[in-house]
């Protein structure tokens, strides 16, 4: 059922309209030719229409406060992230024919979680694709999981939207390596939120800790949220997911990241 609402849901998306919309890409010269075909080589996949390619890469920083900030790659995220879970969800029915729907729900939820996707993007080089403004690039943006993330999303988004179904279908498996490489490799948390308590109470008290809602787009059966979670008023990490409790799993995964990263050790 959850495939077939999926696939509904990607089948009803205007290519036309987005198309016409990415062929007026202005920002197409912050790639150069040779550096697009790098990308397409790795992807194994040559758009047609590259002003989607453009687009996919583009942070939303980029455009921020012009006329033009629709066309940064949030949108295309948005479809990304339904394209890779139908993707998921259909090789995981057929991959574990005896797993109940929980087991199968967490399983799609690992592989499906931002620090997965970034790497991923990172396998990719993204972060040197990625269109942004020289302070934000300076600043690390481009190498930040919730970047990385959002731009394999979008990207594959943009696929979909320049080829079809099957050919996405076929590029994301081929990322994923066909889910021969379980989540818990990458370093699954069971209980996120519960680890990140951990590490905040013993110097910073039970109290410390809070998450806010910063964003939910989307109609109401689609919606995405994004939480961040704050120790006192340091913000440590944000997340986006089709619950609040993913989204905040997210951020406190990221959180995590943060905190044990070696700098901050």
């Amino acid at each position: 059922m959850v495939a077939s609402k999926l696939k509904r849901l990607i089948k009803s998306v205007s290519k036309d309209s987005d198309k016409k919309a990415a062929r007026k890409s202005k920002h197409a010269t912050e790639l150069s030719e040779a550096k697009v075909r790098k990308l397409e080589s790795a992807l194994g996949y040559t758009f047609k229409t590259k002003g989607l390619l453009y687009q996919s890469l583009t942070h939303p920083s980029f455009l921020l406060n012009t006329k033009d900030q629709l066309k940064n790659n949030q949108r295309l995220e948005f479809l990304g992230d339904s394209v890779i879970q139908l993707v998921l969800t259909e090789k995981l029915y057929e991959k574990f024919p005896k797993h109940r729907e929980g087991k199968l729900t967490a399983l799609r939820s690992g592989y499906a979680r931002g620090d997965f996707m970034a790497n991923i993007a990172r396998e990719l080089d993204l972060g040197n694709y990625l269109i942004l403004k020289p302070k934000d690039r300076q600043a690390g943006v481009a190498d930040g999981d919730s970047a990385l993330g959002d731009a394999f999303e979008a990207l594959i988004g943009a696929i979909y939207l320049d080829s079809d179904f099957e050919t996405s279908r076929k590029i994301v498996l081929g990322l994923y390596n066909y889910l021969d490489t379980a989540p818990t490799a990458k370093g699954v948390i069971s209980n996120p939120k519960g680890k990140l308590q951990e590490l905040i109470q013993p110097v910073h008290g039970n109290n410390a800790l809070r998450y806010e809602t910063t964003g939910q787009k989307g109609v109401a059966h689609e919606r995405i949220f994004e939480i961040a979670v704050y120790c006192n008023d340091e913000k440590l990490g944000s997340g986006k997911g089709r619950t609040k409790k993913e989204a905040a799993e997210k951020a406190a995964i990221e959180a995590i990241a943060k905190l044990e990263s070696p700098q901050n050790r």
